[in-house]
C-alpha cells in the first residue's frame, strides 16, 4: 500500500487542470501531481498547487457584454442579516433562474439533495457557532457543507446565466464572490468552522469553502494561516 498523496488545486469546480485551452499550464498541474509520487514522507501527503489558473479564453460568440441587471445592496457582514439578505437575493434571482432552466430544457440535479432555503438556514447556524445543526440528511457534516455550498453557488450561477448577454466563467465567478450575500454567508461560516473540532470540517473551511483568490476580501484571517498549515 502506497502513501496517499493529494494535490490541492484552487481552481473552480469542474476544472481540475485550471482552464481549457491552456496545455502548458495543464502540463504544469500534471507534473506537480506526478512529482508527489516521489514523496516518501507521510502518512498522508497533501500539497498545495502554487499558482492560479489563467483566464479562460472567451468563445467567439461571447461578444455580448454581460452585466447583472439586478442591483444588490452591499452584502451585510453580520448575522442574522446575511441569511435574510441571501434569501432576498434568491427571491429576486428566481425569475432569471427559470429563464435559464427553460433555455436549457430542465433543472440540473442537486448533489446535496437539500432544499436551498435549508442550506442557507443551516449555513447561518454554522456561522452563528452551532457545531452540528439539525438537518434532514445522512451525510457527514463536512460532506453536507461541501455539497450544500456547491448547490447554492451553482444555483446562483445558473440564475446569472438567465440574464441578458453572455458572461465568461471569470465574470460569473467574480460576480458571485464579490457581489452576493450568499458568498458572504459562506465566508462567514468558513471563518467559524476554521476552528471546528472535526479535522475534515476544519480542512474544508481552511482550504475549500472560499476560493483562495477571494480569501483576502472575504476571510482574510483564513488566508493568513491556511496556506502555511501543511
Amino acid at each position: 500500500m502506497q502513501l496517499p498523496r493529494f494535490l490541492w488545486v484552487p481552481f473552480e469546480l469542474g476544472r481540475p487542470f485550471g482552464a481549457p485551452n491552456e496545455p502548458e499550464f495543464q502540463r504544469r498541474v500534471l507534473r506537480a501531481t506526478l512529482e508527489l509520487l516521489k514523496r516518501t514522507d507521510g502518512p498522508v501527503v497533501l500539497e498545495d498547487f502554487d499558482g492560479d489558473a489563467p483566464e479562460a479564453h472567451a468563445d467567439s460568440d461571447e461578444d455580448t457584454a454581460w452585466a447583472c441587471p439586478i442591483t444588490f445592496h452591499a452584502p451585510p457582514e453580520e448575522q442574522p442579516e446575511l441569511v435574510s439578505a441571501t434569501l432576498d437575493e434568491m427571491a429576486r434571482l428566481e425569475p432569471w433562474y427559470e429563464v435559464h432552466v427553460d433555455a436549457r430544457g430542465g433543472n440540473a440535479p442537486t448533489v446535496s439533495d437539500l432544499a436551498r432555503r435549508d442550506i442557507v438556514a443551516r449555513l447561518g447556524e454554522l456561522a452563528d457557532g452551532v457545531q452540528e445543526p439539525d438537518r434532514e440528511s445522512n451525510l457527514a457534516l463536512a460532506d453536507w457543507i461541501r455539497l450544500g455550498c456547491d448547490d447554492l453557488r451553482n444555483w446562483y450561477l445558473d440564475a446569472a446565466q438567465g440574464q441578458p448577454g453572455r458572461a465568461s466563467a471569470s465574470e460569473l465567478r467574480n460576480w458571485f464572490w464579490r457581489q452576493t450575500a450568499a458568498a458572504r454567508l459562506i465566508a462567514s461560516a468558513a471563518r467559524v468552522l476554521a476552528d471546528h473540532p472535526d479535522p475534515f470540517v476544519k480542512m474544508l473551511a481552511l482550504r475549500a469553502m472560499v476560493p483562495r483568490e477571494y480569501l483576502a476580501e472575504l476571510a482574510p484571517e483564513i488566508g493568513a494561516h491556511s496556506w502555511r498549515e501543511k
